[in-house]
């Protein structure tokens, strides 16, 4: 655990946490109170694969969300591969 004094707050972090400033509106993972980075994989959904998925992942705990957008692209992705 790191606890960060900078700038007169007090913020406690898990390992592995940086306590760099984030931008403003970005997403911040509740678990490790660092900003999501975006990533590109291929998502698996029942029997079909979705290649070039777009998700947010927390680089401290590998926790994986999906912004409103996020959500939009695989829904079209998944409607054009069951037709």
């Amino acid at each position: 655990m790191v606890i960060d004094l900078a700038d007169d707050k007090t913020r406690i972090m898990p390992d592995g946490a940086k306590g760099k400033d984030t931008k403003a509106g970005a997403l911040l993972c509740p678990i490790c109170c660092v900003e999501y980075v975006e990533v590109v994989f291929d998502l698996e959904v029942g029997d079909v694969v979705l290649y070039d998925v777009a998700a947010l992942r927390c680089p401290v705990c590998a926790e994986e969300v999906f912004s409103p957008q996020q959500q939009e692209e695989i829904r079209k992705k998944s409607a054009n591969r069951c037709l």
